[in-house]
């Protein structure tokens, strides 16, 4: 996420001795850590589907769809947390966004019904709308351009952390004390500690920063709605969002919720062993991340890394979905491999974000983050229902057992997806800043 990168995201320089300060990144990575902490509530789900089943009395479908009722309301609230940052800015939001998430996990992990889970896994994507916006703001007003490509790239890594954290560790919690005390007495108190690092130490502005603390507060509705407008209005915003969704499907629908039980099945090892692997993603994409915005920017060009990403991650994904008699070891460095190609995706934020105005840039992102978003509402239970269909019917304690040639068939929309991003490759843009070009 490159997102801010620009020579235009800041219209004021600040203190080059209060830059240099730790207070800065201390603030930061309080925001760091709820986007990290994220993570782990939105792929919890993956490394417990035995136990939901199991708990709920549901099958893959139903699954998928209490799996999703995070992205309805991350993606219905992606467009109002994006005016109320650009109006307000990011600390009141994260405050209260903090409290939804742990709010949300509580529910999740007392209830008994099926419904009331859905419910808390809606009010948890809810919270956890604000986690990456907000970590993009508070680096917009506590940091010059030139350590935003750093403070970005760290909060990605940090993000992919907590998938990490949300994969193995997570399933060995739930092995050692089940998955609702693992919620109740590991996950929520993590939460609490966090909540009160953002009430106490998250500021909006430093004393002297490079955005005025009005900067944004002074902005009219009218205004705001305007911009949105424009914003919805520009097809290369929106070419930039399908990309990035359609990128995203091996994310959203593997590495979330499905990869960890189709390796179980297809290799015969534990859910925490799966979880390893899956958590190879993760570890791939926190490193790629800041690598492809690095040489993004050392070629002077966004459109290229993009298509050679969606090029690559068609590979690593047919690969890991389709060969057969593929060592298990050796799927590590494919998962490790398909999540590095997968960091061409965040470009599109920073793309986006030279389209539009640098006061828009909260709309911008979080309109963007929406679309991105809005394809795992579909694919999630889309796969889970894709199982339903093709299973034979055989259950093993309450439990639905699904074949690998079941999931091959599921999972099949992934490359799908992915081959479109490369197709829509020529409606995008290429939008490296031609002045940084003129002056290489």
């Amino acid at each position: 996420m490159a997102a801010v990168l620009t020579e235009r995201a800041l219209t004021k320089l600040p203190n080059p001795t209060f830059l240099s300060s730790a207070r800065p990144w201390f603030v930061w990575s309080i925001a760091g850590l709820f986007y990290m902490y994220q993570f782990i509530l939105r792929n919890s789900p993956s490394v417990m589907t035995d136990d939901l089943m199991r708990g709920f009395s549901v099958e893959a479908c139903s699954l998928g769809i209490l799996s999703t009722f995070y992205l309805i309301s991350y993606v219905i609230l992606q467009i109002p947390v994006g005016l109320g940052m650009d109006k307000f800015g990011p600390t009141r939001l994260l405050r209260g966004a903090i409290l939804l998430c742990i709010l949300g996990t509580l529910l999740f992990a007392v209830s008994t019904s099926f419904y009331i889970a859905c419910f808390g896994r809606l009010l948890i994507g809810a919270g956890a709308t604000c986690a990456f916006l907000g970590s993009l703001k508070l680096a917009t007003y506590w940091f010059h351009a030139e350590r935003l490509a750093l403070v970005v790239g760290f909060t990605l890594l940090a993000g992919k952390l907590g998938a990490s954290l949300g994969q193995a560790p997570l399933a060995f919690a739930i092995e050692l004390l089940g998955w609702r005390e693992a919620l109740l007495f590991v996950v929520i108190p993590l939460g609490l500690v966090l909540t009160a690092g953002i009430w106490f130490f998250v500021k909006d502005t430093p004393p002297e920063g490079p955005i005025e603390p009005t900067a944004y507060i002074d902005t009219t509705v009218r205004t705001l709605l305007y911009r949105l407008k424009e914003i919805m209005m520009d097809y290369r915003v929106w070419a930039l969002g399908i990309y990035g969704a359609l990128m995203y499907a091996p994310m959203l629908a593997f590495v979330d919720l499905w990869g960890v039980p189709f390796l179980s099945k297809l290799y015969g090892v534990s859910r925490i062993t799966a979880g390893t692997v899956t958590t190879m993603f993760y570890i791939g994409a926190g490193i790629g991340s800041p690598l492809v915005a690095f040489f993004s920017d050392y070629l002077r060009t966004r459109k290229m890394p993009m298509a050679v990403g969606a090029v690559l991650s068609i590979i690593c994904n047919v690969a890991i979905i389709y060969l057969v008699d593929v060592p298990f070891v050796f799927m590590y460095v494919l998962l490790f491999l398909a999540g590095f190609v997968f960091s061409a995706q965040p470009l599109i934020f920073s793309s986006v974000c030279q389209l539009t105005p640098h006061a828009s840039n909260g709309t911008a992102i979080s309109f963007t983050n929406m679309i991105v978003m809005l394809l795992g509402l579909v694919l999630q239970p889309l796969i889970g229902w894709f199982l339903d269909w093709i299973w034979d019917g055989v259950m093993n304690n309450g439990i639905p057992l699904y074949t690998t040639a079941d999931y091959r068939f599921a999972l099949l929309s992934i490359p799908v997806c992915l081959l479109i991003s490369l197709l829509i490759m020529p409606l995008i843009p290429e939008t490296f800043p031609k002045e940084i070009k003129e002056r290489a």
